[in-house]
């Protein structure tokens, strides 16, 4: 498999006891350590789909991590940037789910996507569609997926179970579109 890696520096930033935050970028906290950010597409598999080089772009909300490119479901049909526990797995069970804050035009599927150890396939994963609030998927609010909302495609076991963790992506996919994702904030709730 071929990646794109990407990356970004380290600022100590306290964690709110609730939550713990993988990534915030209006605040300056591009990632926790000991989680680092890799991207690619479909392209490993033999897709057809086109990534932008991820980067850091200044938004009137705040930094964000652009996701962009060129979603074709012929052959494929994602791109995406992934959040990967460096030292292979990560206990979240004591957290609910995943919270996001993102921002994105009408027009496009988004996804985030998680594995566990019980993802021993490349296409193997969790995954949870990001709805729009009216026009676009809202920065200004929180999006929540709690673990229970994660559904398996390929896995070993139907059921999530976050005691294993390995990574949390942000997914542009399954329709052809041309992606334009903010990430802003990227944690697990409790």
């Amino acid at each position: 498999m071929k990646f794109l890696p990407f990356v970004l520096v380290f600022f100590a930033v306290p964690l709110a006891a609730e939550n713990l935050v993988l990534a915030d970028f209006p605040s300056g906290l591009y990632q926790t350590a000991g989680w680092r950010w890799v991207a690619f597409t479909d392209r490993v598999m033999g897709g057809r789909s086109d990534l932008d080089s991820p980067v850091l772009v200044r938004t009137p909300e705040g930094d964000a991590l652009r996701l962009a490119g060129t979603v074709v479901t012929r052959g494929g049909g994602f791109i995406q940037a992934r959040l990967e526990h460096a030292n292979g797995s990560f206990d979240g069970s004591v957290y609910r789910g995943v919270e996001v804050t993102l921002d994105a035009p009408p027009g496009g599927s988004y996804y985030v996507f998680v594995r566990t150890r019980d993802n021993a396939l490349p296409w193997s994963y969790y995954r949870a569609p990001v709805h729009t609030v009216g026009d676009r998927i809202s920065s200004t609010g929180t999006i929540r997926v709690p673990w229970e909302n994660f559904q398996g495609v390929s896995t070993r076991t139907a059921r999530l179970r976050p005691q294993s963790l390995t990574s949390v992506a942000l997914v542009a996919g399954f329709d052809d579109f041309n992606s334009d994702l903010n990430i802003f904030r990227v944690a697990l709730y409790r």
